[in-house]
């Protein structure tokens, strides 16, 4: 009976996405594309950060949540200018264009955290 009540309550809330890892990057356009992923547990891969404070990748986390991002292609971007894009769990937006500022403002946030920008 313990047992059932701890496979249930271990379930409750626990989505993949939750532990998932949040991977973004660029495809597409006139350059090579590249992809960084952050792990749970702060671990990064494809960025000159290696490892990141797993509180800070769950604060990422919230934030892009709270961010209601949709995909979008913006009026007036070139075909020859990448998409960016973030995925957390089985969810993907990708932005073809400048014109989503929450988007910007998110991969912006994730791209410093990796060290991909200066502070």
């Amino acid at each position: 009976m313990l047992a059932a009540i701890v496979a249930t309550l271990a379930g409750c809330g626990a989505s993949s996405t939750a532990h998932g890892p949040i991977v973004f990057g660029i495809t597409g356009g006139n350059i090579a594309p590249y992809r960084i992923s952050i792990q749970p547990n702060g671990g990064v891969r494809g960025a000159s950060h290696r490892r990141i404070p797993p509180a800070r990748v769950r604060r990422l986390r919230r934030e892009i949540e709270q961010a209601h991002l949709t995909s979008r292609t913006c009026a007036g971007a070139l075909p020859d200018v990448a998409s960016q894009y973030i995925r957390v769990g089985r969810r993907t937006v990708t932005v073809h264009g400048d014109c989503e500022t929450s988007f910007e403002r998110v991969w912006n946030d994730l791209a410093q955290v990796v060290g991909l920008r200066a502070a």
